[in-house]
């Protein structure tokens, strides 16, 4: 179950955190007081620093695990405090899923050379024959 829960998140859960696996400790997303399973589908990392930030009250994040319709499903979503984010909108941890990371900047990447090439192929339909300065070309 550990090698498991290593592999899945690869890293403390919590969006921003880059520690690693090895300084993680095992946390419940429904504390085991509340009547949550201490199993692979209740559990996921978190450093200590982190692991201290999850708590009951208004100044503590909350863990969930992410529906199935979701972006991510399956993976852990940490819900930040009002004061960080009156939404409190779910948010997971990129970190550690260089797949996720790859994706993104492929999407930034693709949207940058997609606009480029339309204003390159706008300037070029309405520059008129010839060089660049605007003489013609012998």
């Amino acid at each position: 179950m550990v090698l498991a829960l290593i592999a899945a998140p690869g890293g403390c859960t919590r969006p921003g955190c880059d520690a690693p696996a090895t300084l993680t400790a095992v946390h419940h997303i429904t504390d085991w007081k509340d009547g949550g399973p201490t199993d692979i589908t209740n559990e996921d990392l978190a450093c200590d620093a982190c692991h201290a930030l999850v708590h009951e009250g208004t100044g503590g994040w909350k863990t969930r695990v992410s529906p199935a319709g979701a972006e991510y499903p399956g993976r852990t979503e940490r819900i930040p405090p009002p004061h960080i984010d009156p939404e409190r909108t779910p948010r997971v941890n990129h970190r550690h899923h260089l797949g996720d990371l790859l994706s993104a900047a492929l999407a930034h990447y693709r949207a940058r050379r997609d606009t480029e090439m339309r204003e390159h192929r706008r300037r070029w339909l309405r520059e008129p024959a010839g060089d660049a300065a605007g003489g013609e070309v012998p």
